[in-house]
C-alpha cells in the first residue's frame, strides 16, 4: 500500500529527519538512504522496517537539516583563521570561501556514536509508524471495496446456482423437442430419455463448486478483518478463480455461463487490489 510518514529529532545543533514512504508491491523491499557517515546503521534501520512491514516498496530517507536554513560556521571559520595565522597567510574568508564552507557543514554529519545510533533509530521508528498510520487509512479503504466486490460475487454465484437448477427441465425439453423434430415421439418417462437426462445432469451438476465458493467467500469476508490479511486473501482470489473456471467449463446454460464470465472480471479485479493490501 502506499503511504507516507514523516518525524524529525533534535541532535545537537542540527535536526535529524526521518521520512518513511512506500508504494505498491506484492513482496516487500527497503531502500535505505543516509548520510555516507552512518552507512554503517542501514543494515539495523533496514532490520527496522521488515520488522514492521510485510509488502511494499518502502523507502526510509535520513538526513539532518540546520535550523532557519542557515549553518552555523562559527567553529570551520574559527579553525581556518588559525590556519591562516599558523601560516602566515593574511586576509578575511571571502563570499567563496563562505559558501563552500557552508555546503560542507550542510553535507557533513557527526560519527555514528551510541547518541546518533539511538536519535536515528527513535526518530525512524516515529516516521515509520507514521507512514503505518498513512496505510492503515488506505487499507480501510481497500476493505470496503473488497468486501463490495464479496457481496457481488455472492450474487453472482447464486445466480449460477439458480440458472444450473433449470438446466435439466430445459435439457429435457430441448431433447423432446429434437426428437420431435426428426419424428421420434418419445415418452418423457421413456428409460432411454431418462437416462440421457440423468448423465447430463451429472456432467453439469456444479452444487460442489457452489457450496465451495461460498465457503471461500466467507472466508474472505473474516479476513477483512483479520491482521496482514493480504497473502491469504491473495490465495483466496486463486481459489475463487479455480472454482469459477470449473463450474464454467460444466456449464451448459447460457446464464450460468454469463454469471461465471462476470465472476471472473470480478474476482480479478479484486485480486489487483488485494496485491495491495498489507
Amino acid at each position: 500500500m502506499t503511504g507516507f510518514g514523516r518525524a524529525t529529532a533534535p541532535l545537537g545543533k542540527s535536526v535529524l529527519v526521518a521520512e518513511a514512504s512506500s508504494v505498491n508491491q506484492r513482496g516487500l523491499a527497503v531502500a535505505v538512504h543516509a548520510p555516507p557517515e552512518w552507512a554503517a546503521m542501514e543494515p539495523d534501520l533496514t532490520a527496522l522496517a521488515r520488522g514492521m512491514f510485510q509488502r511494499g516498496k518502502l523507502t526510509l530517507r535520513l538526513s539532518l537539516e540546520t535550523p532557519g536554513g542557515v549553518p552555523d560556521l562559527a567553529e570551520p571559520l574559527a579553525e581556518l583563521r588559525r590556519l591562516a595565522h599558523a601560516h602566515g597567510i593574511p586576509g578575511e574568508p571571502d563570499w567563496e570561501v563562505l559558501l563552500r564552507l557552508s555546503e560542507r557543514q550542510s553535507r557533513t554529519a557527526p560519527p555514528p556514536d551510541d547518541i546518533v545510533r539511538q536519535a536515528s533509530v527513535a526518530c525512524c521508528k516515529a516516521a515509520l509508524e507514521s507512514l503505518d498510520a498513512s496505510r492503515a487509512r488506505e487499507g480501510e479503504a481497500l476493505a470496503a471495496d473488497l468486501a463490495r466486490r464479496l457481496d457481488v460475487l455472492g450474487e453472482l454465484v447464486s445466480r449460477m446456482e439458480s440458472s444450473a437448477a433449470q438446466g435439466p427441465a430445459r435439457r429435457r425439453d430441448r431433447l423432446l423437442r429434437r426428437l420431435a423434430e426428426l419424428g421420434l415421439e418419445l415418452d418423457p418417462s421413456d428409460e432411454r430419455v431418462l437416462k440421457e437426462l440423468a448423465l447430463h445432469a451429472d456432467r453439469s451438476d456444479i452444487s460442489e463448486e457452489i457450496t465451495r465458493l461460498r465457503s471461500h467467500l466467507a472466508q474472505g469476508r473474516g479476513l477483512l478483518g483479520s491482521a496482514a490479511p493480504g497473502r491469504p486473501l491473495d490465495f483466496l482470489t486463486q481459489e475463487l478463480l479455480r472454482e469459477a473456471n470449473t463450474v464454467g467449463s460444466k456449464a451448459s446454460e447460457i446464464p450460468t455461463t454469463q454469471a461465471v464470465l462476470e465472476a471472473k472480471a470480478e474476482i480479478e479485479r479484486m485480486r489487483e487490489q488485494v496485491q495491495n493490501v498489507e
